[in-house]
């Protein structure tokens, strides 16, 4: 069933501040608020339900699935290195943005979010030097290029996956 056009327009802009909102937070601070999270989520299961309540139970798991993979991610990165590599705020983004994608698209999220990060560092790297390459970077914004892109492509330029 296809959304009605202001629904999507609605949700369109509340993903827009919210992933406004977590990209400046995370920028400046490097911490993704649980708040903004939370809020992320529970309006993309919100969407969910308003368009196809048959399809929710998908999404959770779907969500419950991303989170636990992207902490066996960040987990294993740590036991491998003794570094933490991926906040637990990005853990949680990556699981609040499987609630407004299908599933089919979360490579897509991920390759848009670490291409256009290794993209950044390597114009740090260019800008400043060297040691750039060594800073920390908030993955957070990144994430957010990713989920706006697939929400994008979803939505308006017709992507549907046939998943539901």
């Amino acid at each position: 069933m296809a959304a009605h056009p202001s629904l999507v327009l609605a949700a369109t802009v509340a993903l827009a501040a919210i992933l406004g909102a977590i990209a400046i937070a995370d920028f400046r601070r490097q911490v993704i608020r649980d708040g903004l999270n939370l809020a992320l989520a529970g309006i993309g299961l919100a969407y969910q339900v308003a368009t196809d309540a048959n399809g929710l139970p998908v999404h959770i798991l779907f969500a419950a699935a991303t989170f636990a993979a992207a902490w066996a991610i960040r987990r294993g990165h740590f036991l491998m290195t003794g570094r933490i590599g991926l906040g637990l705020g990005d853990v949680k983004m990556l699981a609040a943005a499987a609630c407004w994608i299908s599933p089919l698209l979360l490579p897509v999220l991920l390759f848009i979010a670490s291409a256009s990060a290794l993209l950044f560092v390597g114009g740090q790297v260019v800008a400043t030097g060297p040691a750039a390459a060594k800073a920390r970077v908030a993955f957070g914004p990144f994430i957010a290029i990713g989920l706006g892109c697939c929400w994008a492509l979803e939505q308006f330029a017709g992507l549907d996956m046939g998943l539901f």
